[in-house]
């Protein structure tokens, strides 16, 4: 289990968490949902070592750790997947992935071993990602995967994942949410952060609401509604549906024919594309 217990934070003179307490059942789902400014994403990275708290405590397991970087945090199996993705594109998976992970020197790393493993860890989380693969052909939905294979690498049984919609498409957020029941499946423990209620009750266990710093209610997801989420986090009553008078489309503005392209690595990124 993760827990946070009176964690506090300040910049300057903004408090960014205010007593700050959180507790993440082993083996759940858990979705950190808040507006912009929350303090959602301070808490998790504290829980990371990325910030160091000003006050408060950090459990893992029972224990409370100090967690001064995020060595400290990839020591006890944290891991964590930032909202803008920290890969070398023009090298493969495997090659980021085991970046500073290397048990020895470059010279005598082992490749190939790191690529078999990589594929297996793959497979058996349904990430179906080539560890030989370049990053830079990769689409964001797959980037996005080797991140979480480079905390699975990690031995990581903890992993926090800094708003991982926001850069998938609607297809793709579906498959996505299958991998984190997946993981769930096999005992990870897995915290989202987001401000989406509609994905938070798709797929969440339990779910806290942060709102100007503070946490203001921690509840099961399943005792829960998206009404409530709402209104916590705004603190006030939230219109979800707003009745929409249906528009009379015009002429086009602007028309695509047949675009096609190939990129400076000889790769065609698009072909006979209209709309």
């Amino acid at each position: 289990m993760l827990e946070l217990r009176n964690i506090t934070k300040r910049f300057g003179n903004v408090l960014a968490n205010d007593r700050v307490s959180i507790q993440v059942r082993t083996g759940t789902i858990h979705a950190i949902v808040g507006e912009n400014g929350a303090g959602k994403s301070t808490a998790m990275r504290i829980a990371y070592g990325f910030y160091t708290a000003d006050g408060g405590e950090i459990l893992v397991d029972g224990k409370v750790q100090a967690l001064n970087a995020p060595h400290d945090a990839i020591a006890l199996g944290i891991g964590m997947v930032h909202q803008h993705f920290m890969l070398v594109e023009p090298m493969t998976v495997a090659e980021n992935i085991v970046l500073g992970a290397e048990p020895g020197t470059i010279a005598s790393l082992d490749l190939s071993g790191a690529e078999k493993e990589i594929r297996a860890l793959s497979g058996e989380f349904h990430l179906a990602i080539d560890p030989r693969a370049t990053v830079e052909n990769l689409s964001v939905g797959q980037q996005q995967r080797v991140e979480l294979l480079k905390a699975l690498y990690r031995q990581a049984h903890i992993l926090i994942l800094d708003e991982p919609t926001a850069v998938l498409t609607p297809q793709e957020v579906e498959e996505f949410f299958r991998i984190l029941r997946r993981m769930r499946s096999q005992g990870k423990t897995v915290v989202i952060i987001t401000h989406k209620l509609d994905e938070v009750l798709a797929v969440s266990d339990d779910v806290t609401v942060m709102r100007d710093g503070r946490v203001v209610g921690q509840r099961k997801t399943t005792d829960t509604n998206a009404a409530e989420l709402a209104r916590l986090m705004v603190g006030r009553d939230v219109l979800l549906r707003v009745e929409k008078t249906p528009g009379t489309p015009g002429a086009p503005v602007l028309c695509v024919r047949n675009l096609s392209m190939i990129a400076r690595d000889g790769i065609r990124r698009l072909e006979g594309v209209s709309l």
